[in-house]
């Protein structure tokens, strides 16, 4: 993905805001409200954060293209659903 070569604006804001998606599900503390998310996105949106911030031994881009790609409009439909 063109956004993810960009190494000075595009891709740190992607890392930001899956940063944020993470710190987001840590601070939610209903535990019916976080049941409706698959459990599996939960543990990887806050074991991406983890990478992300810590750095370990460099972000995988493919990884975070198929969290782009595949995992994030799984996130979206469940947002959605939840709100009407």
């Amino acid at each position: 993905m063109k956004s993810l070569d960009d190494e000075k604006v595009t891709r740190p804001a992607i890392l930001m805001h899956l940063t944020s998606i993470a710190e987001k599900f840590s601070k939610i503390k209903n535990s019916d409200f976080l049941s409706q998310f698959d459990e599996e996105d939960v543990k990887g949106a806050i074991d991406t954060r983890n990478f992300i911030a810590h750095d370990y031994e460099g972000i995988n881009l493919p990884i975070i293209e198929f969290i782009i790609r595949e995992r994030l409009p799984i996130l979206k439909d469940e947002i959605e659903k939840i709100l009407k």
